[in-house]
């Protein structure tokens, strides 16, 4: 698996939270267009079809690394 940019991550956190992509979008100054583009790029490396499928693998991938590694190693 490739590894989340910064800034893929910071949308993978927001997303996780549960935010829509506008207000992903609103609280990184950035259009709901490239948050959409985020998205793509991190289905893409998850090897996930949906929010609910990244959601679940990136949970799963922080229970993993909380024993020798913080969820920030899966950035950049």
């Amino acid at each position: 698996m490739n590894q989340l940019t910064k800034r893929e991550f910071e949308v993978a956190e927001l997303l996780s939270q549960g935010q829509l992509n506008r207000e992903i979008a609103a609280q990184l100054c950035v259009s709901e267009v490239a948050i959409e583009q985020h998205l793509t790029r991190i289905y893409r490396k998850l090897a996930v079809r949906n929010r609910v499928e990244a959601v679940l693998k990136l949970r799963g991938m922080q229970q993993e690394c909380m024993g020798s590694h913080s969820i920030q190693d899966l950035s950049h």
